[in-house]
């Protein structure tokens, strides 16, 4: 006899699978239902699962066909009335399957499984791993394979989850297909929404539950589950000519040169299909008007857009749950598609994500997922200049060398030298050993190798993070000025932190007293900084005009009867001192009056929001008589130069510039030779354009490096445009220049709204306190985690840096910060997701730059490899002079480092990628090795230099 029919929904087994699949995770959970498809978020935590399953409640009370909950979390609640696309997917928990059964509810003519258990052998013969659980659908098997822990999904890696999310379902596909069964479309969407265990199936006017089968218990990493993936063979599915729609006719692809737009480019090139397909969207037809109709993920309409009607290039949504604009006033290009589908209508992110994939650029987004031929199209059309590697991860020369046959030792004359016997051995010699054994090697000199640094070209400031238009802006300024974008975009941020500083505070885990920061670009003379920074800075200067223009038409009479008030308490003082009796006793009184008149006409502070290259002592002064901020953007390092004591002896001045980072105490100045003042809530900006030499003088100043002044920067090290500069670029267009202008206006009023940064009776104005969101702090703080792990004094490779890296985390505050109010968000709305990832995004990109310019810039080649590769062999000199370590192999190598990022991608391969570099140059020597039978093996072990390990030669 079977169960009765489920009447309501079991919300306790719906909350423990909320649990299981998002509980404490970053971002949203996203239920929805039968025709409510947009549907309600939640937080993760215990108080946001219990709120979406009284939601569930509510669905199950409607008597809904199906309650379901997204596979990803969302990064941030999306517009009322419409879903997130798997652009906005934030948490990936893992990998799941959607195996439908023969029965009511599924209208595909495909044969499919009659029971459980040949669902379930799908799965078994795919040659995946044990699923976590089996779910059974009321109609359906969710074969799920959870992870260790769920991995956030960015900008940078979100092409590579979709993939493997892709690939997943491909691999049942082919299982399926291999059993003669069918297996549906779509499935593998980052957006994709399951039924939750514990709700009711009440399709096709039945009543089944959805609940756990099984729970084997074990959970994956992500490298465990895409190594598994990728060891399957994966044939072309059977049935794939069916669903693929015609190519579009086209009567020209264009090969020439000549330069576009990226979305132009694309719409010459792109089929529908392109963008479709990877988000997961299902092929219906084509009308007789030629009109491809496409069906969303999930929808169960006949089709969700119409693309192409009578060969117009535009698509028209006609489903709200589609998440593109719908309607018919909504004409969508592709690259407009492009947007909406994978950067949340982000056209601008899009259009420069596709010039990056068409240059090759491996860090590039989703574009990189576009056909081969898009991209070249889009490279030529657009003149696109390809990008190129810092340098390939070599692969090492034993890798490629039959195990049967090592390569014999190199002979070695007794005259020759270690270091240049290592350096003309052949690789598969070096990795099998070169000298027969320590003892051998102790036979020849080793003379010291030198202390040449690699060049390094550094990743150019990612401008994408910049809201709005202002990163157009910044590009625009960039190529007119023929300047590294990083000049203008440390302008551009140098001015926000101007504009706020000190007028706002920023609370997560922790506060930050105030929004100003410390930034410094590297630049020789010559290399046009003042025109760029010019650009940047020209609003600033209205602004303060414009300011100062309504100050003087407020404050001129009081400002005159101040001033004479002033003077004639200072004749009259001189008068006093001259009286005696009744007359001095009428002046005394006098005097009194002339007070009161005095404080009757103070007015407030003359507008100023920028200082000039000034000594710390004038800019307390300047700080104190504007109300405790102020900025300084230069296309000059003087102030800096002054700072560090380059122009007084080497004596640092840096009380009151560190004082004003932080605004974590008053300022007070009490000298003998000078008037004394106080500054309540000092805070100050500065964004430097610098020559090298001023920061070499910093780095190398003990005094103040003990003081951490650089530690508090953000610094830039672009590379030089000198040679290969446009003599006849286009100018910056007339609109972006506004927006920027607009930006000012909107950053500075949003924590001024009177424009004023005192009150009428002359006090500083209190700070605005700002508010990072749940969500926003959630992954800021599993950036934290990583970041620590790069301090670990023994595998981390920013261990020397710590006390900048520590200073890092609360900047990431400040400029998510600054971006939200650049991007025209409240003071008082929570920092989201979005700012706070472009935050995490510059802080990533500023690592490179800050190690390469605090470990001493760069210098002459050093030979073997640049960039990651010889980033790698400093890692294991650094281990090596940490350890002492007098002989080590391979594997002690990849035990010794085993926390390293390179270490656990690359593996064997990449440890002896850098050993031969050491090898190469002269830094370690390689000795055969035998085993217990006397045979000799496989890898060699390897001796350091004596001056590693501080003995002398």
């Amino acid at each position: 006899m079977q169960d009765p029919p489920p009447e309501r929904a079991d919300l306790d087994q719906a909350r423990h699978w909320l649990t299981t699949l998002h509980g404490g995770a970053p971002g949203l959970i996203n239920i929805v239902a039968t025709d409510e498809w947009a549907g309600r978020t939640f937080a993760t935590d215990e108080n946001g699962i219990n709120a979406a399953v009284g939601y569930i409640r509510a669905l199950d009370q409607q008597h809904k066909q199906g309650i379901y909950a997204r596979v990803t979390t969302l990064a941030q609640a999306p517009a009322p009335g419409k879903r997130g696309g798997a652009a906005d997917s934030l948490a990936f928990p893992g990998f799941w399957g959607d195996l439908d059964l023969a029965g009511p509810g599924h209208k595909t003519k495909d044969v499919l499984p009659a029971t459980v258990e040949e669902a379930q052998r799908i799965i078994a013969v795919s040659g995946l791993p044990e699923p976590t659980m089996w779910i059974h659908s009321g109609g359906g098997l969710y074969p799920w394979h959870l992870l260790d822990e769920p991995v956030l999904v960015t900008a940078d890696n979100f092409a590579d989850m979709a993939t493997l999310a892709a690939r997943w379902q491909l691999v049942i596909l082919a299982a399926s297909e291999q059993l003669g069964y069918g297996y549906g479309e779509g499935v593998g969407d980052l957006a994709r929404v399951l039924r939750i265990p514990g709700t009711i199936n009440r399709k096709e006017g039945l009543a089944r539950a959805c609940t756990v089968l099984e729970a084997s218990g074990i959970t994956y990493s992500l490298d465990d589950l895409a190594t598994a993936l990728y060891r399957i063979d994966l044939p072309e599915p059977t049935h794939a000519a069916r669903t693929a729609p015609p190519p579009r006719p086209r009567a020209t692809i264009y090969t020439g040169g000549g330069q576009v737009g990226p979305f132009d480019a694309l719409a010459e090139i792109c089929e529908w299909r392109d963008l479709f397909e990877p988000a997961g969207w299902t092929f219906v037809q084509v009308e007789r008007d030629g009109a491809e109709l496409w069906l969303r993920p999930g929808g169960t309409s006949k089709y969700s857009v119409r693309c192409g009607y009578h060969g117009v290039p535009v698509a028209v949504v006609h489903s709200e749950e589609a998440g593109l604009p719908s309607g018919g006033g909504q004409r969508l290009t592709h690259g407009r598609v492009l947007a909406h589908l994978l950067y949340g209508g982000n056209e601008t992110a899009a259009a420069k994500d596709l010039r990056a994939a068409a240059a090759g650029d491996p860090t590039a987004g989703p574009a990189r997922a576009l056909r081969p031929a898009i991209l070249d199209h889009i490279r030529q059309r657009c003149a696109v200049r390809p990008w190129e590697p810092e340098v390939p991860w070599p692969r090492a020369a034993l890798d490629e060398q039959p195990e049967e046959e090592p390569a014999p030792a190199a002979a070695a004359s007794s005259a020759a030298d270690v270091r240049r016997i290592m350096a003309n051995a052949d690789e598969a010699t070096i990795l099998r050993g070169v000298f027969a054994s320590p003892a051998a090697l102790a036979d020849y000199t080793w003379a010291a190798p030198g202390d040449e640094q690699p060049h390094q070209v550094l990743p150019p400031f990612p401008v994408h993070t910049l809201p709005g238009d202002v990163g157009k802006f910044v590009e625009a300024v960039a190529i007119y000025m023929q300047v590294p974008v990083d000049l203008p975009a440390f302008a551009v941020l140098g001015a926000l932190a101007t504009l706020v500083g000190g007028h706002a505070t920023i609370t997560g885990k922790w506060t930050e007293n105030a929004l100003n920061l410390f930034l410094a670009a590297i630049a020789d003379s010559g290399e046009g900084k003042s025109p760029a920074v010019g650009a940047v800075t020209a609003p600033l200067y209205e602004l303060e005009r414009t300011l100062r223009t309504e100050y003087d038409a407020a404050y001129a009479d009081m400002a005159e009867l101040h001033e004479i008030a002033v003077k004639t308490r200072e004749r009259l003082i001189s008068k006093i001192a001259d009286s005696v009796g009744d007359k001095r006793t009428a002046m005394l009184a006098e005097l009194d009056a002339i007070k009161t008149e005095i404080a009757d006409n103070t007015p407030p502070p003359r507008p100023q929001l920028l200082a000039g290259d000034v000594t710390p002592e004038v800019l307390g002064k300047i700080m104190h008589r504007t109300g405790g901020h102020i900025g300084i953007i230069s296309a000059e390092g003087g102030f800096m130069g002054t700072l560090t004591g380059r122009y007084s002896k080497g004596i640092p001045n840096l009380e009151l510039v560190l004082t004003a980072f932080d605004t974590s105490e008053p300022y007070r100045l009490e000298r003998i030779t000078r008037e004394p003042f106080e500054v309540e809530r000092p805070s100050l900006t500065v964004s430097l354009a610098v020559q090298p030499v001023v920061i070499a003088d910093a780095v190398n100043s003990p005094a103040v490096a003990d003081r951490g002044l650089l530690n508090r920067f953000l610094l830039a090290a672009p590379e030089s445009l000198a040679g290969r500069r446009d003599k006849d670029p286009p100018s910056v267009p007339p609109h972006l220049a506004d927006a920027w202008r607009a930006t000012v206006k909107r950053t500075f009023y949003g924590v001024l709204p009177s424009g004023k940064p005192v009150d009428d009776k002359g006090e500083p104005v209190g700070p605005v306190p700002m508010q990072i969101g749940e969500p926003a702090e959630a992954i800021h703080l599993e950036w934290r985690r990583r970041l620590e792990e790069r301090v670990d004094p023994d595998s981390g490779d920013l261990a020397a840096m710590k006390g900048w890296a520590k200073k890092l985390e609360g900047l990431v505050y400040r400029l998510a910060a600054l971006l939200h109010l650049a991007a025209g968000k409240g003071a008082s709305e929570p920092v989201d997701v979005p700012a706070m990832l472009d935050a995490l995004t510059i802080a990533d990109w500023a690592i490179p730059h800050a190690v390469a310019v605090l470990s001493g810039g760069t210098g002459a080649d050093r030979p073997g490899a640049t960039g990651p590769v010889q980033e790698a062999a400093d890692n294991v000199l650094a281990w090596i002079r940490r350890k002492g370590v007098q002989e080590f192999t391979v594997d002690t190598v990849r035990a010794g480092l085993r926390g390293r990022s390179w270490v656990k991608q690359h593996g064997a391969q990449g440890i002896r990628a850098a050993l031969l570099v050491l090898a190469q140059q002269g830094w370690i020597a390689s000795v055969e090795r035998t085993g217990s039978d006397g045979r000799k093996l496989k890898d060699a072990a390897f001796v350091p230099h004596p001056e590693l390990l501080g003995r002398a030669l």
